[in-house]
């Protein structure tokens, strides 16, 4: 398929205007130290900017139905709190725990029972990922585990991703302790199929993820502030925050298409001939979005950290200001 690089072009304009003036966009080429900075598009899933290449119909029709065809986890939006979980393995409910975060992490400290299928090892397990039990997921802090949940429930899989992965989710909880581990674990066995051009697309967009300049096609907010002050339009802003919350305050330029059931619907306003940039509250639900987009053929990106809430970690916590027209 035929890629244009029209975001990398625009930001190479952006720097020079504001080098012209004196200025940088310091942005960075990464994000946060567990899930930093998005890629370049693949040939299965990536878009041109003339036009969304066309989807399989096996493809496009399990990524249009991801937002119609799951229940919608214990709080809305596909993702289960870490009290949550603890309650499920307290009550010995038949589940499996994969934790996407570097093999090193894992050895560290991870949740009872949980298997070590580091993030870029997706794809070559694919078929070994049970299809008849629910999967939680977790990454850091939840954007990688985002994406893989989305990718998984196209797949065929039940995933639910596990609310602000290790460092802001699980181990923040109450008690989190007694159910972690250092013993490693393996997948239960067995043999999982999956649609052939649905396993295709999703391991080139893995394959793309691990090695775009963005790494996992997360989109810094140093750059992204960048492109708004230029003004440019060589991009697309999406926010999937709830509406009241949009009318309160979003990123000049965005489009609102709030998360929640039936969002594909309105995928049709997304234009398809530049790149997307998806942003949410913490950059979970963005990646959902985001992941499916591509699967559909966007070329699209989740704004690290989404609009952020502490650390520094997205766009409100930079102190980058918000339009309400």
């Amino acid at each position: 398929m035929k890629k244009k690089l029209a975001l990398t072009m625009a930001l190479m304009l952006v720097t020079g205007a504001l080098a012209a003036c004196g200025g940088g966009s310091g942005g960075s080429s990464g994000g946060a130290a567990s899930s930093a900075a998005p890629a370049e598009q693949s040939t299965a899933a990536a878009a041109s900017t003339e036009e969304a290449a066309p989807a399989g119909n096996a493809l496009e029709d399990a990524a249009m139905n991801y937002f119609n065809n799951f229940p919608w986890g214990e709080i809305g939006n596909n993702q289960i709190s870490p009290a949550d979980l603890f309650a499920k393995i307290d009550a010995g409910e038949d589940i499996l725990i994969i934790d996407v975060r570097q093999a090193d992490a894992y050895g560290e400290s991870h949740l009872k029972g949980a298997v070590n299928i580091p993030y870029q090892e997706i794809p070559a397990n694919l078929d070994k990922i049970p299809d008849d039990k629910t999967v939680f997921v977790n990454c850091y802090t939840g954007q990688t585990s985002s994406q893989t949940v989305a990718l998984l429930n196209i797949a065929g899989k039940y995933a639910i991703n596990i609310q602000s992965g290790w460092n802001r989710g699980i181990s923040q909880a109450d008690g989190f302790e007694a159910y972690t581990e250092t013993d490693a674990n393996e997948l239960p066995g067995g043999s999982y199929p999956v649609d052939a051009s649905i396993a295709s697309a999703i391991t080139d967009y893995y394959k793309e993820a691990d090695g775009h300049n963005y790494k996992y096609f997360n989109f810094p907010v140093d750059d992204l502030k960048a492109l708004v002050d230029a003004e440019s339009d060589e991009y697309t802003i999406l926010s999937v925050r709830q509406a009241e919350d949009y009318a309160k305050g979003h990123i000049a330029g965005a489009m609102n298409i709030p998360f929640g059931k039936g969002m594909q619907e309105s995928f049709s306003e997304i234009p398809t001939d530049k790149p997307v940039i998806v942003y949410c509250y913490t950059g979970q639900t963005a990646s959902q979005v985001m992941a499916v987009l591509r699967m559909l053929g966007y070329e699209a990106y989740n704004l690290n950290g989404g609009m952020g809430k502490e650390d520094g970690f997205g766009w409100l916590e930079n102190g980058y200001p918000v339009v309400t027209d």
